[in-house]
């Protein structure tokens, strides 16, 4: 088994020699689906060959030679041959697997756009061009146009398309808008270390949140532990890849060497893990459902002022309620917001302040939600509250006014960290 362990290539290295005898060789290393319980696919890894000494060049020293002997377009192809003929090998043993190409962005000029190189050289291995997923770098685009009709181009002919390193940066997020891919392949340095890191898994909720309304999947590369691979998933990552996993391999032992094991094992923590959580839960809404029925009953007959004036000691006797106030049947607040929550500070108190009466809350889905769809009582997900500051659900029901034949709704936000 040869395994990857490339060397720094010396300044003096002979590039145009080692592009002449296509002294390169391709790496593969796993994507992984936890879900399906599989490799789906291989990413290629292009590294040189020293002609000299055949010891291996990583890549990225390489592309900065050819940068400066104007070699980036030929090297790229010959790194992109590799791996088409090593997959096209791999893919005999093992039918089904996606092959993730990388593409440097910067050779995509007016002039390299519409040659077909990497078609034609797809069919002559006789590939299928659904089961390549090109990968653009996120390196400077020279020429903006030209990498937008080659994707278009390449999406015709069937190809996936794939951003590489993508980040929450505002020229990456333009990038996502411009090519609109297929898949997010998320910046290892967003991945690494994640499940120690509240920001970086903002930024990836956020990111996955933003591939959902796109219809992309996301892939999180650069997963070194099993928390982070657990924490990638929990958020919302449809496939992983990193060295937790495997490291890159030169055959087709990168799709099964010691995989099955370790990705069964993560399932299986997977599964456990989502399970209490989904129990947790179900457990707190039943807590909160409880409380919220319970206080509809008590207050079930009464009028507005009724209700109004048993909010103190409802408050009292249920301290998970931070607030309590009715609406009316035009969803406009017909009472003062009377509240349980400690004082907010100085600092905060112009963002978070309780309802006055007379509020318009029409617009709220406590309230449209449950009169739209005709219900007796409604439940929102969990939000922070702008009464408090703290997270909590609003819990709505329809109460009848005796005396008025008129519907009342009342309103209560229940702070679920209480729960």
């Amino acid at each position: 088994m040869e395994t990857l362990s490339p060397e720094n290539p010396p300044l003096t290295i002979d590039l145009l020699n080692l592009l002449n005898q296509k002294s390169a060789a391709a790496f593969y290393q796993p994507i992984i689906s936890i879900k399906k319980k599989s490799v789906i696919g291989l990413e290629a890894i292009g590294r040189g060959i020293d002609p000299e000494n055949h010891q291996l060049i990583e890549a990225e020293p390489l592309y900065q030679l050819s940068q400066v002997k104007n070699k980036s377009l030929d090297l790229d192809r010959l790194f992109r041959l590799k791996g088409l003929e090593g997959f096209q090998e791999i893919q005999s043993k093992i039918p089904g697997l996606l092959l993730f190409l990388r593409l440097e962005t910067s050779v995509l000029t007016e002039g390299v756009v519409g040659s077909g190189h990497l078609l034609d050289l797809v069919q002559k291995l006789k590939l299928d061009p659904n089961s390549i997923v090109i990968e653009l770098t996120k390196n400077e685009e020279k020429d903006v146009e030209s990498v937008r009709k080659f994707v278009d181009n390449y999406r015709s002919a069937g190809f996936l398309i794939s951003l590489r390193d993508v980040d929450a940066s505002r020229a990456s997020l333009d990038r996502v808008l411009r090519l609109n891919p297929d898949v997010f392949k998320l910046d290892p340095v967003m991945v690494s270390s994640l499940s120690k890191d509240s920001y970086k898994k903002d930024n990836f909720n956020s990111l996955v949140n933003l591939s959902r309304k796109w219809g992309a999947l996301v892939i999180a590369n650069g997963v070194e532990s099993e928390e982070d691979a657990l924490v990638a998933l929990e958020l919302g990552a449809d496939m992983l890849q990193g060295m937790y996993f495997s490291k890159p391999q030169r055959t087709e032992l990168s799709a099964t060497l010691g995989l099955k094991a370790r990705i069964v094992f993560v399932a299986s923590r997977f599964k456990r893990q989502m399970t209490e959580k989904s129990n947790r839960d179900k457990d707190r809404k039943n807590k909160y459902e409880k409380i919220a029925l319970s206080i509809l009953d008590n207050f079930k007959d009464k009028s507005p002022e009724e209700m109004e004036s048993l909010f103190p000691e409802t408050l009292r006797l249920f301290p998970q309620l931070e607030c309590l106030f009715l609406l009316n049947q035009d969803g406009v607040q017909s009472t003062e917001t009377i509240c349980n929550i400690r004082k907010v500070s100085d600092r905060r108190r112009f963002l978070f302040q309780p309802a006055p009466k007379t509020t318009d809350h029409s617009l709220k889905d406590y309230y449209y939600s449950l009169v739209l769809n005709g219900l007796d009582r409604y439940f929102t997900e969990p939000y922070i509250s702008l009464a408090s500051g703290n997270l909590c659900v609003t819990a709505s029901g329809v109460l009848k006014d005796p005396a008025e034949n008129q519907p009342n709704i009342l309103c209560m936000d229940i702070d679920v960290t209480k729960i």
